[in-house]
């Protein structure tokens, strides 16, 4: 049966492509726009080349004017006959099928070679137990050294063909693998289903009539995706959305809306679980524990710039700061339903940054480069991977976390490959006997030396323990250390470092941590 037999024939067939699409966290809004000249009347109108897998309940249809839609409907039929898939799928499906026909062969091949090669090693093993015992009995042993020989020679001759068959299986394994990604591409919905779209349409005095169909769609995505250019002085910053759907349309030449609304998510607020209370018996003695807290702030909230950057690129969820966001392509866009990553450009921006060197020697014995910059765009930058370019090219992967317009946000563009950093601590407890008080002394040694014909300024940032009850003491023990650090709220030493062509520094950063008597949980 064609497909033109599965239409019914009093439907008038009706033209209306996808012109704007909205992409979701998970899923898809599609909408279509035709128009057609009808006359007055009820007419039932058909859009064929829909996407299967469309929501039935998400359908609408509307018209303009005083033309009213009585009813729309998805119809669906599946394609069974070997002549409805496409001509590419049918040779793809048909290599796959000789290629393991081949490999069912070959490896039928390798097992009765594996289990003549067996039986052999059995043959040579019995031959080698009695071998002795025939030499006992004088039997003469040309006979049994030509019988070796030749059984040695046929053995050597199936382990090459074993292996010669494994090679051949390997290879048609792999190629058999190729293949099957390419007919994966063409697995795409509509080459199992046709769908078309039926409306009833009451249209009361005769003219152009214009409908809009609208409909939800899964296999349908979006992620941010973003590129940060550092040179001369400049920081150029682009922002794009990666796109896969495979819902069994192209979008051709689509109006592309990215939202960040979760159509997933409840309505219902949570309900609140009971909260027990318990009472127990004060503790005579003081247990501390020593922890380590991450550092929020309201600007530049990206965490330390000299994390290294990931090895592999991670599309976490569309974080958009709580509030609903709307992007919009900057042009139409062509969307093919393949499953592939298509990326497409929302909006760019430059901005002078504020380049720094940056180590925390305590994390990584490396110094980074990093841009302190402004989001000088009127959009946000949303939470996704950075491509890292500089002057030279290429440099890496790292992430960024939500950036409104005018904050705000650092990047890392890698380590500098002409500074060297090492790092060095020694521990020294001490008991005072006036006080009874315990006294933890930690020093810390860092040399920086530079390789390179130019002058720089290093920014070390090593911490230190904050108390947060009177019977722990931390201070700074200013006599050894030296130059002397800006110190922050947070514990966080901070040292700019001059640093001249070829040369060399030092810093030496010492506190103590005192603790009063019974207190116990810190060593």
């Amino acid at each position: 049966m064609s497909t033109n037999e599965l239409f019914p024939k009093s439907a008038l067939p009706f033209a209306a492509p996808v012109t704007q699409v909205t992409l979701l966290e998970d899923r898809a809004q599609v909408r279509r726009v035709g128009t057609l000249d009808l006359p007055a009347g009820q007419h039932t109108v058909l859009v064929p080349d829909v996407a299967p897998v469309l929501q039935d309940l998400s359908l609408r249809a509307s018209g303009t004017g005083d033309v009213k839609v009585s009813d729309v409907r998805a119809r669906r039929a599946m394609k069974v006959a070997p002549h409805e898939k496409p001509e590419q799928v049918q040779a793809l499906e048909l290599d796959i099928e000789k290629l393991s026909e081949r490999w069912r062969r070959l490896s039928e091949d390798r097992e009765l070679t594996e289990q003549r090669r067996a039986r052999l090693e059995q043959v040579l093993e019995r031959g080698f137990t009695e071998l002795p015992e025939d030499v006992s009995w004088g039997q003469p042993q040309n006979q049994w050294k030509d019988t070796l020989e030749g059984l040695f020679e046929k053995l050597r001759a199936l382990r090459t063909r074993v292996l010669e068959l494994s090679t051949q299986l390997r290879d048609l394994t792999q190629e058999r693998e190729q293949l099957v990604v390419q007919r994966q591409a063409f697995d795409r919905p509509d080459a199992r289903f046709v769908t078309w779209l039926e409306a009833d349409v009451i249209v009361p005095a005769a003219g152009k009539v214009e409908l809009t169909f609208e409909y939800t769609v899964p296999n349908a995505l979006w992620r941010p995706l973003h590129s940060a250019r550092l040179a001369d002085g400049r920081f150029e910053f682009e922002s794009r959305a990666s796109v896969w759907q495979n819902t069994g349309e192209d979008w051709n030449g689509v109006r592309l809306v990215f939202s960040t609304a979760r159509a997933s998510l409840g309505i219902e607020p949570p309900l609140l679980s009971d909260d027990l209370l318990t009472a127990q018996k004060k503790n005579e003695k003081l247990v501390v524990q020593a922890r380590e807290v991450v550092v929020q702030k309201a600007k530049v909230s990206q965490g330390p710039s000299g994390a290294a950057p990931p090895k592999t690129v991670e599309l976490p969820g569309v974080d958009d700061g709580g509030e609903i966001r709307t992007l919009e392509a900057q042009g139409p866009c062509t969307i093919p339903s393949d499953g592939r990553p298509n990326t497409v450009p929302l909006f760019r921006f430059t901005a002078t940054p504020k380049r720094k060197l940056v180590a925390y020697p305590e994390l990584e014995l490396r110094v980074f480069l990093t841009s302190v910059q402004k989001n000088e765009a009127k959009f946000p930058i949303l939470a996704g991977p950075v491509e890292l370019l500089l002057q030279n090219g290429f440099v890496g992967w790292t992430k960024v976390l939500f950036v409104a317009p005018g904050e705000e946000f650092r990047l890392s563009f890698g380590p500098d490959a002409t500074l060297r950093l090492s790092r060095a601590e020694r521990e020294k407890v001490a008991d005072a006997t006036s006080t009874d008080w315990k006294t933890l002394s930690k020093t810390v040694w860092l040399y920086l030396s530079s390789l390179g014909d130019e002058a720089k300024t290093v920014e070390l940032i090593e911490r230190m323990p904050v108390s947060e009850i009177e019977q722990v003491k931390v201070s700074l023990a200013a006599k050894r250390t030296t130059p002397k650090p800006k110190v922050d709220e947070h514990g966080f030493a901070t040292w700019v470092v001059e640093l001249a062509p070829r040369a060399q520094s030092q810093v030496t950063f010492a506190y103590e941590l005192s603790t009063a008597p019974g207190v116990q949980g810190l060593g």
